[in-house]
């Protein structure tokens, strides 16, 4: 996902190695982050260049390109989660604005109890605003950076088609078979995260 829309073709004829990657994700300042990145991006090449060998049926080409596809995703949301963690971190951005309030429990206890089968409880609580974390939710992520104008509207649909692809990793939830993916289509998914990507990359320039 280099500055200009690339193809996947013209990734797998690079072979670009982990440091290629490591280079172009320069924005990302948690190292760790930053490698495994990295890594998933190499991943992804071997599995498009597998996937273009000749001797595999359909169904497995069409497999390799949906780990592809689940893969770009999983990079978008790393993305978008460490310059929402970053906004946050410096205050351009308020966890109260942004991220989705809920109730904490404070306390709890017994009122009276009629018998073993009845009783009155109570509980006390209060809003709270969890923090963003790594394993934090890809719609909630999404929402936060829209709210916080990290994303658009438009941008934010754009990255929304991207977590509803990279969700098909979960098979219990398919309304239908899904063994329809193609070369073709990863092109249209590579698209859309170099968007998302490079508004991630601005953003980050600011602080």
């Amino acid at each position: 996902m280099k500055q200009n829309t690339e193809k996947s073709d013209e990734v797998i004829d690079e072979l670009m190695p982990k440091e290629t990657f490591e280079k172009r994700f320069s924005f990302i300042t948690d190292d760790t982050l930053k490698k495994n990145i990295a890594i998933a991006f190499e991943y992804i090449v071997f599995l498009i260049d597998t996937a273009g060998k000749e001797n595999h049926k359909q169904l497995i080409r069409s497999s390799l390109y949906k780990d592809a596809t689940v893969y770009t995703g999983t990079i978008v949301e790393a993305c978008l989660c460490h310059v929402l963690i970053k906004y946050l971190s410096v205050n351009k951005l308020q966890k109260t604005r942004v991220l989705t309030p809920g109730w904490k429990e404070e306390a709890q206890g017994l009122i009276h109890e009629f018998n073993k089968k009845k009783r009155i409880r109570y509980v006390i609580e209060h809003i709270s605003y969890e923090d963003i974390r790594d394993s934090s939710n890809f719609i909630e992520i999404n929402r936060a950076c829209l709210r916080g104008k990290i994303l658009s509207k438009k941008e934010y649909d754009i990255a929304d088609e991207i977590r509803t692809a990279r969700n098909k990793i979960h098979v219990s939830g398919l309304k239908e078979i899904d063994n329809s993916y193609s070369k073709e289509k990863l092109d249209e998914i590579f698209a859309k995260a170099n968007k998302i990507i490079r508004k991630v990359e601005k953003k980050l320039s600011k602080i």
